[in-house]
């Protein structure tokens, strides 16, 4: 009879010894590279965990931990907005940001503890800022000048949106990308693209009438090199100059006979015997 007691005592033991295990275990807290845990204690904030604090348990009565993911994310708006002349059009932004893991507390108790919660409230928020800064920045160019002037309009929304971010999302902004701007009026996206078109023919055009004044002005200096006696003895000079370098080149670099010939078309020439 007492052997079976104990027997019996022993297996109720080793079932609440299993029973605290698995409690233990689901328990166990640790925070994984991307993520911070935010562990509550009646829903008050106790501690930020990251990777690095190693594990925690949330046993205690009370206790609860939520994660929140730091990893890079890109959300894309496509705002209508105006240009300086009233020409309306739409363009798609996409914003790539990531929580500030140093502010993560406060984005937490700005956003609430939920993720699908927190990510509909700050992107909310975070399309209405987009959309004020693309309003902004389109409204400084003509419906002809946008094509032409995408990449400062894409720097004026970077440095508006970036403190912005910062301070009423707790996001660090990594890039803004605007895609192709789409006008309510196809006829001024033909314009636009012709005038941009028109203003990469008239830079290589530019570039072509430059390369041709550069060689203009090289051909006339040296006419006049060599149609002045002073300019001509320095050119002299100098040819006799690279004369001596190469014949010191030569020596220096091969053993035997070597010849050094000076031609006024093919310039300094160096001959070696050829061994027969």
């Amino acid at each position: 009879m007492i052997t079976r007691r104990l027997s019996v005592i022993g297996g109720g033991g080793l079932i609440v010894a299993i029973i605290f295990l698995i409690f233990l275990y689901r328990n166990v807290q640790y925070t994984q590279e991307g993520t911070i845990k935010v562990a509550t204690k009646f829903g008050s904030i106790q501690r930020v965990y990251k990777p690095s604090d190693g594990w925690f348990t949330t046993m205690s009565p009370g206790w609860e931990a939520y994660e929140v993911n730091i990893r890079s994310f890109t959300e894309t708006t496509t705002p209508r907005v105006t240009s300086k002349d009233n020409a309306a059009l739409q363009v798609p932004i996409s914003v790539t940001a990531a929580t500030n893991p140093d502010e993560v507390e406060i984005y937490v108790r700005r956003f609430g503890f939920s993720e699908l919660e927190r990510h509909k409230r700050r992107n909310e928020i975070l399309h209405g800022l987009v959309q004020t800064e693309a309003r902004n920045a389109f409204s400084e160019y003509g419906a002809y000048e946008i094509y032409a002037n995408q990449e400062a309009i894409q720097k004026r929304i970077v440095e508006a949106l970036r403190p912005q971010l910062a301070s009423q999302l707790q996001l660090v902004l990594e890039s803004v990308q605007i895609g192709n701007p789409d006008f309510v009026d196809d006829r001024i996206e033909q314009a636009a693209s012709a005038v941009v078109a028109n203003e990469k023919q008239k830079q290589a055009e530019e570039a072509r009438l430059a390369a041709a004044e550069v060689a203009a002005k090289t051909k006339q200096i040296e006419a006049q090199t060599f149609s002045s006696p002073a300019l001509l003895e320095i050119k002299k000079l100098e040819l006799l100059l690279e004369i001596e370098r190469a014949r010191a080149d030569g020596i220096k670099a091969h053993q035997g006979s070597l010849t050094i010939i000076y031609d006024s078309g093919r310039g300094v020439q160096l001959q070696v015997p050829v061994n027969r």
